[in-house]
């Protein structure tokens, strides 16, 4: 026990050394103004630096790269670049410091292009990730729809299949590194996968209608 208290002092120390260094980045909580992705990356790693990790997302509000499914994408043009970053939002709001930027009390979506320093905030992440294509990429909701079976899973053969049908059937224009596929998918499968198109880009889900 004297051990684990000795370990606990010695946290606590290291974080009280960190809140008394000066900070001038990215305030610490949440924000809405554009923000480089890095820079955001930053502030958060100096929040769990100040209040450690436990809780941090929900503690903290702070944007922070998607851990489940993170794909960064780069237009082949390199005019472009695709970073998504998450927010948890979700708080007792009569606690919240109304004087900062409003919690829309969610789970949040930022998808960023440092390259243009543009960014859009969302509640759900299929509209963060198709903002950016129709910002970066567009034209890209009128490209061919692959066919379920052609579905660009992990699979070898099955990307190897989708490979070969957009070779046949898409625009050469859109035969690009970092150029999406729209996928026809089943009723459960409606969430845009990054790195699943055979050119690196997003396997977009086709709408069901």
């Amino acid at each position: 026990m004297h051990g684990e208290s000795t370990l606990f002092d010695m946290a606590e120390f290291e974080r009280e050394a960190v809140a008394a260094t000066p900070w001038e980045g990215v305030p610490l909580r949440y924000v809405t103004e554009y923000h480089h992705p890095d820079d955001l990356a930053a502030a958060f790693e100096r929040w769990t630096g100040e209040h450690g990790n436990f809780g941090c997302l929900m503690r903290s509000h702070m944007w922070h790269r998607a851990y489940f499914g993170r794909q960064d994408v780069a237009a082949s043009d390199e005019a472009h670049e695709l970073h998504m970053l998450n927010a948890d939002t979700r708080c007792d709001l009569a606690e919240h410091d109304h004087s900062a930027d409003p919690l829309p009390g969610g789970l949040m979506y930022q998808a960023n292009c440092p390259p243009c320093r543009w960014h859009v905030i969302t509640e759900h992440e299929n509209e963060a990730v198709e903002a950016w294509h129709d910002h970066a990429m567009p034209g890209w909701r009128a490209l061919p729809i692959l066919p379920t079976k052609l579905s660009t899973a992990d699979e070898k053969k099955a990307r190897a299949a989708a490979a070969k049908w957009c070779a046949e059937n898409y625009p050469a224009e859109w035969q690009r590194p970092g150029a999406p596929v729209i996928t026809r998918r089943g009723p459960y499968g409606g969430r845009h996968v990054g790195g699943r198109s055979p050119f690196g880009g997003y396997d977009l889900a086709a709408p069901n209608n």
